[in-house]
């Protein structure tokens, strides 16, 4: 089913009067409201529960209870999936009550006894471990063998191999299982070098438990299944096969939505980046960053011509900084504002009058903002009369291709003598054509073909 990409509109995922209203953040000293802390987005708040609860596990956490001073971490109600923040012990020393009679170890505990050795589990480690086989790849299978870690630590995951020189352990996910647990064994296996693939037998696309919210998004918006259909598949292609399920951002009319996509893969074609704990076939994060990266250059391109049709029509007028011109400019200021860029109080302003007109002219080999008869009276005038100019003129003459036209209008050869006198000089850094720098970022946005080249004025001639 289709959700929607913009989560911005949703209300915060807080809980209705939290037990921990505030949280005291190990970092800045400040105290952040619950509801700042979690925000909206429902993604970014099962990364964040990830975050807490490795924080936790590596004895660095970052966010306490103001009141009693004790590490919290973030859990959800399954109704509506709202969050709140929980004591990571909870002795009696605050007023604030965020758990039950039974402990988080003690209910994962009766939960996992009574669920590891269901034919549910015990068919899906024969089916991991029967294609794994079918991959001659991987060595040195194992089920349910210990992993033993660094400093007494150990793990006892369902199925472990080696696939070539990475360790990977699977771990069948059949019932809920608390983040504290996911975090851990993530933090288990990254400091060994190792992997963690978790492993369902379904997956519900429209309402997911939370554990599996805690693995899809911490897993790049990947998850994976094992089933009889996914053996069958190992045994065909001879390679371990799993089924991924993940979402994909599509347009849809004049927005995106999130659609989910299912597909059996072979570990050929899955991304492994150990170092962050994730095996994905679909990059959700590479494909939401050149979305925006596209969205943020079809942007610039709009707003790059709203700027140059303004100072076209503005030349062919006659400047004159009427009110037709400051109603448009100043829009252009806040929309440039947006992009990191100040434009001048008033067009033209600082001095930026002459060079945009030569830039302008230069692009379309035409005279614009000038009474003049032809093209070439530009160029005196902007190495006679405007010599910090003239570096960033003869490179859009470069890009644009107009040099020939000026050279076709040099009938006295006054303009070659021009060039013999200042290419020397430009060459040697003269500070007598040193470029004014005041305008590099507004040059650059406007006319990306010159932008690498700006700064590759020679240095300062030595004194």
């Amino acid at each position: 089913m289709p959700y929607p990409f913009d989560m911005s509109e949703w209300q915060s995922l807080v809980v209705e009067n939290p037990e921990i209203p505030e949280i005291l953040d190990m970092d800045s000293g400040e105290t952040i409201g619950a509801a700042k802390a979690i925000g909206n987005d429902y993604s970014k708040a099962i990364q964040f529960r990830m975050e807490l609860r490795t924080a936790i596990a590596r004895e660095k956490p970052k966010f306490l209870c103001p009141i009693c001073q004790v590490p919290v971490y973030l859990v959800s109600r399954k109704e509506g999936r709202r969050f709140f923040f929980r004591h990571q012990v909870e002795d009696g020393r605050c007023s604030a009550r965020t758990r039950g009679e039974l402990s988080e170890r003690e209910i994962d505990a009766r939960r996992y006894n009574g669920a590891k050795e269901s034919r549910d589990h015990l068919r899906m480690k024969e089916i991991v471990a029967e294609s794994i086989a079918c991959d001659h790849r991987f060595s040195l299978p194992k089920t349910e063998e210990t992993w033993k870690g660094a400093i007494g630590a150990w793990r006892r995951p369902d199925v472990q191999a080696k696939f070539g020189e990475l360790r990977m352990a699977f771990e069948i996910q059949l019932s809920t299982t608390y983040i504290r647990v996911i975090a851990e064994r993530r933090e288990f296996y990254l400091q060994e070098g190792g992997l963690l693939i978790w492993l369902f037998k379904r997956f519900d696309d429209g309402g997911n438990r939370l554990t599996q919210d805690d693995v899809f998004y911490n897993n790049n918006r990947n998850v994976f299944l094992a089933s009889e259909e996914t053996l069958a598949a190992s045994k065909a292609a001879g390679k371990l096969c799993l089924e991924c399920r993940w979402t994909e951002p599509v347009a849809d009319g004049g927005s995106v939505v999130l659609q989910w996509r299912r597909k059996i893969v072979s570990i050929d074609e899955l991304t492994i980046d150990a170092e962050r704990q994730r095996i994905y076939f679909y990059d959700f994060d590479g494909a939401v960053a050149q979305r925006s990266a596209d969205s943020k250059i079809a942007g610039e391109e709009t707003l790059r011509r709203r700027f140059e049709t303004f100072w076209l029509d503005r030349a062919k007028r006659g400047r004159n900084d009427s009110r037709d011109d400051l109603v448009p400019w100043n829009g252009l200021r806040k929309a440039f504002d947006e992009v990191g860029l100040k434009l001048t109080t008033y067009p033209g302003g600082e001095g930026s009058e002459t060079l945009l007109n030569a830039l302008y002219s230069a692009k379309h080999g035409q005279i614009i903002g000038w009474n003049y008869k032809k093209f070439i009276e530009i160029a005196h005038r902007i190495a006679g009369g405007h010599k910090r100019y003239l570096w960033v003129f003869r490179l859009a003459l470069a890009a644009y291709g107009r040099g020939g036209m000026i050279l076709s209008q040099d009938q006295s050869g006054l303009w070659r003598k021009r060039v013999a006198h200042y290419r020397p000089l430009m060459d040697q850094g003269s500070s007598e054509y040193q470029p004014d720098r005041r305008f590099d970022g507004l040059i650059a946005f406007l006319f990306p073909e010159i932008a690498d080249s700006l700064d590759k004025y020679p240095p300062p001639a030595s004194r």
